[in-house]
């Protein structure tokens, strides 16, 4: 250690111009390495909102006058196509004559999806009808008579219920042959479907009128466990055209701002890092070529390749190491603040295990560098290494 501490002295004293060209190079690729990571990330920074385990929203209705066909309408289709293709059922209890919240008729519901902005069946409701063994034939309404309101229904299959139960008798309005028609608003619906779970009908959210009113609660369900952001856009749609009329239940989503260790920059982290130690072991290679007789001498005392390679490596990062993290800390405190005024992104890319993990790369690319460039000039004899000089 004294020797290598001897060394350093004499090069810096006896060689100033390199050791300044190498301390320039130092500083300079701790400065771009550390600058080209916050710049790339500042650029491809992605959030992305963490999970939670919740699949559903129950939207509260306080006060159902003020919950009509229109305010749903206009509501859904102001949220987000992505968002929208993610739920995969809207559902909404009606308020409609005789199925009232005063009558002793019970609940009848309608529910659809949002697709190209345009409203659909809801194919989960249908789906589970069929594999629960509770679809009892026809049709359910496809995505045309949705879209174009018409007045087709889906009713209870009259066989499987007491009559006091099943609406669908006393809705019925005329029978031809195998064809059934009810009376829902005082439309006629020609029935195409029957189930087993529904003793109200089903029928097209669009066919119901513009002033229809919607009771109890609205109910969405997504397809995915719900994020954040879908979470929040729910939320603030149906609190802007509600306001009071609703309450939006509280989820407990985090959001998480995750800052991706992307392949691509650590590439480049380590291209530049290999590009600096290059240039740091051509300027120490010219150090060596003046050695070669203090080198000779080492060998005729018995000094081995190994521990002349492991006493330079050593003067080598005597220099490299401190320079590099005294260059990384003053880049963290005074010029990080500054280039965070014109980069969003920039300050949020970095913390302490990304800066270990850009010093580990630079030291690690210039220790196998030094390692091969000081191995081939060791293995030379020097009689060739006088030669070079």
């Amino acid at each position: 250690m004294k020797f290598i501490l001897k060394n350093l002295k004499s090069f810096i004293q006896n060689e100033k111009m390199i050791f300044l060209l190498i301390f320039i190079c130092i500083i300079t690729s701790s400065f771009i390495i550390n600058f080209s990571y916050g710049l790339y990330q500042n650029y491809n920074v992605i959030k992305e909102e963490e999970e939670s385990e919740n699949y559903n929203i129950t939207i509260d209705i306080n006060d159902k006058s003020n919950v009509s066909k229109e305010k749903i309408k206009k509501c859904v289709l102001s949220i987000s196509p992505e968002t929208n293709d993610k739920i995969i059922m809207y559902s909404f209890n009606l308020e409609i004559e005789p199925f009232t919240e005063e009558s002793n008729w019970g609940l009848m519901r309608t529910d659809f999806t949002i697709r190209n902005n345009h409203f659909h069946p809801c194919e989960i409701l249908y789906k589970n009808l069929q594999e629960l063994g509770n679809w009892q034939g026809g049709e359910y309404f496809n995505e045309q008579q949705e879209i174009n309101g018409e007045l087709v229904a889906v009713v209870h299959s009259i066989n499987t219920i007491s009559q006091d139960n099943c609406f669908t008798t006393p809705l019925t309005t005329r029978i031809e042959g195998n064809k059934r028609w009810i009376m829902v608003q005082n439309k006629e619906y020609e029935v195409i479907g029957y189930n087993t779970v529904y003793s109200a009908p089903l029928i097209p959210f669009e066919s119901l009128d513009e002033d229809t009113m919607f009771r109890d609660f609205i109910y969405i369900s997504f397809e995915n466990p719900i994020t954040n952001a879908q979470y929040k856009e729910v939320k603030k749609n149906f609190e802007a055209t509600f306001g009071d009329a609703v309450t939006v239940p509280d989820l407990d989503i985090p959001e998480a701002e995750i800052i991706y260790l992307y392949n691509t920059i650590i590439l480049i982290s380590i291209m530049i890092a290999v590009l600096a130690a290059i240039n740091f072991a051509v300027l120490y290679r010219y150090i060596l070529s003046k050695r070669t007789k203090t080198l000779a001498v080492f060998r005729i005392c018995g000094c081995t390749k190994f521990k002349a390679l492991g006493m330079f490596l050593s003067e080598c990062m005597m220099i490299a190491v401190p320079l590099f993290a005294l260059t990384t800390l003053i880049y963290d405190k005074f010029v990080l603040p500054k280039l965070g005024k014109h980069f969003e992104y920039i300050e949020s890319a970095y913390s302490t295990k990304l800066y270990l993990l850009i010093f580990g790369i630079y030291i690690a690319a210039t220790l196998v560098v030094l390692i091969f460039m000081i191995s081939g000039f060791l293995r030379k004899n020097i009689r060739e290494a006088k030669e070079e000089r």
